[in-house]
């Protein structure tokens, strides 16, 4: 009978440790499209001339605000809508936000793909992340459509 008891204290107590470990929720919250619109003003020399082959958004045209314990990364991907080949998207990181942990990498350009990426990395909260996208491949050869792609941010435990 004590045996058992024994085996019901130590059960119990595992229990409960497992029931005491801590885990750490981690978010990430995005704010911020671009719309462009290109047209025959952005012809380079006017009738008969090319377009402005790429285009940059505002430094801050997204905003990303990431809680965390730990260390983190942020990988960013696309899902394209109607899209052309010939146009590529970019983004880079433009500031290090504000908060109590650190930031590093992204802060040059990198092509968005279809495909999950590292962006850039980091530790604890870190709010007000700004964010340039930059549209490249843009010619009178890409055929007038509205295209429009999705770029997904995720942020994941390092």
């Amino acid at each position: 009978m004590k045996k058992a008891l024994d085996y019901i204290i130590v059960a119990c107590l595992f229990i409960l440790l497992a029931a005491a470990t801590v885990t750490w929720a981690i978010s990430i919250n995005a704010t911020g499209q671009w719309d462009l619109t290109i047209d025959s003003s952005d012809l380079q020399a006017g009738p008969g001339s090319d377009l402005n082959p790429s285009y940059s958004s505002a430094v801050d045209q997204v905003i990303l605000d990431i809680i965390a314990a730990g260390n983190w990364g942020v990988d960013v991907n696309k899902s394209d809508s109607n899209w052309h080949s010939n146009l590529h998207l970019n983004v880079k990181r433009t500031s290090d936000g504000t908060g109590a942990g650190t930031i590093s990498g992204g802060s040059a350009y990198q092509e968005i793909t279809g495909t999950n990426q590292s962006l850039f990395s980091g530790s604890l909260d870190r709010n007000t992340i700004n964010i340039q996208l930059q549209l490249t491949g843009v010619s009178i050869t890409v055929p007038p459509d509205n295209y429009s792609t999705t770029v997904t941010y995720t942020v994941a435990d390092q």
